[in-house]
């Protein structure tokens, strides 16, 4: 309200309307009385701003009045005041904004990685990193440097390598991998959204995939390289991941773990190397035919059987598979002789399908297709056991053939 006018209001109101103008507008009946206003009492109200005090004109009140000056003084805001709470306003707006998504985020500007401090200064001890695509939540900020919280890192990081507001969300928003995380023991990967679409394979309980869209009663998943697939979201969890800052400990406790596997890599390497005590002979036992799912379940059984042994051992066990089928002792197709009772034991589990569902690796397909071209480095062997089993023949890797 205009002081002008609160000055005339007050000086045509009767006694009783001036009391009850200023307790609505002003102040409360507590603090009336704090300065001796009472009810039916007479008194002319007057504002100051800081130190620019005006005292309210008595010429026009009636006479008959004995009416007393009330001095209320106002604190006058300065105008850097007034600029730094705009400022504030205006940051906490911009925060609100942020938080409905992210949280008060803030993301790495960088084309690999970010040095996290201790202290907001560059002499700070150097305590982890924060890589492109990640970032964390704000916890204060000083100067050029913002300190904040990602994963188990909290540090400082100068703010010409950071972004924030609504940057931060736009580059959250496009690098957050969204995850289908399977809840029930078998999931049906479907052709199209409809539970009577085609369907491409099983997933089994916490299998994961990365989504594509989310469609309601319906997710859309990448099931392969090339294909697109959808399972119900009823039976799946879906999880927003954004990558996060590491810590030295962390970092160093990594390159150890990437060391020590490269480390048993070569020393396993080395000792199938050395257990190949038998010279093989390469000879063609003659093709089979089949079609694409022969070929991808004698992939999914050398996968599960021989996954991580030399090629010739992984071709050696589809040459086994084929060895039987042309015997005929074990079936008369591809799928007979690998499910054939007490045979092959992934198979019987249910990891042989399992992992013919999720597409076997590509060189356990190229030994599976070579394997059934007719290559033999087993010559016609329809047996293998491990080597400790001490069975006599054909050595390949961990494996014995005969």
């Amino acid at each position: 309200m205009d002081f002008k006018k609160m000055r005339r209001m007050l000086r045509n109101a009767s006694a009783a309307a001036l009391t009850l103008s200023v307790v609505s507008t002003m102040m409360t009946c507590d603090t009336l009385a704090a300065i001796g206003v009472e009810a039916g009492a007479s008194k002319v109200v007057s504002i100051a701003v800081g130190e620019e005090t005006s005292v309210s004109d008595n010429s026009t009140a009636p006479e008959s009045t004995d009416a007393e000056t009330i001095v209320i003084e106002v604190p006058k805001i300065s105008e850097e005041a007034a600029k730094s709470k705009k400022e504030a306003v205006e940051q906490d707006t911009k925060n609100a904004t942020t938080s409905s998504t992210w949280g008060n985020i803030v993301m790495a500007n960088v084309e690999e990685s970010l040095n996290v401090r201790a202290e907001a200064s560059e002499d700070s001890e150097l305590i982890g990193k924060l890589y492109k695509n990640t970032g964390g939540q704000i916890v204060e900020q000083s100067g050029d440097w913002t300190k904040f919280k990602s994963g188990n890192l909290t540090g400082w990081a100068k703010n010409d390598f950071l972004l924030f507001g609504q940057d931060a969300v736009a580059l959250a928003d496009s690098v957050v991998e969204v995850t289908a995380i399977v809840k029930t023991d078998s999931l049906r990967v479907r052709k199209e959204a409809s539970e009577e679409a085609g369907v491409y394979g099983l997933l089994a309980v916490d299998d994961e995939a990365l989504v594509v869209d989310e469609m309601g009663d319906w997710v859309s998943i990448q099931y392969s390289d090339d294909t697109v697939g959808y399972v119900a979201s009823k039976y799946v969890t879906v999880v927003r991941e954004l990558g996060t800052g590491q810590t030295m400990k962390e970092i160093k406790a990594v390159e150890e773990a990437e060391a020590a596997l490269k480390a048993k890599e070569a020393e396993e390497k080395a000792k199938v190397e050395a257990s190949r005590t038998t010279e093989t002979t390469l000879t063609n036992n003659g093709a089979v035919t089949g079609d694409v799912n022969d070929v991808m379940l004698l992939a999914a059984l050398i996968q599960c059987e021989a996954g991580y042994e030399t090629y010739a051992g992984q071709v050696s066990v589809g040459t086994v598979v084929m060895n039987r089928l042309k015997i005929g002792n074990y079936g008369n197709t591809v799928y007979s002789v690998i499910y054939a009772k007490n045979q092959f034991g992934p198979a019987g589990s249910g990891k042989v399908a399992a992992v013919y569902a999720q597409g076997p690796r590509a060189i356990c397909v190229q030994a599976a297709q070579e394997a059934m071209a007719g290559t033999s480095y087993i010559g016609a062997a329809t047996h293998f056991r491990n080597i400790r089993s001490g069975y006599p023949g054909v050595v390949i890797g961990n494996h014995v053939f005969w």
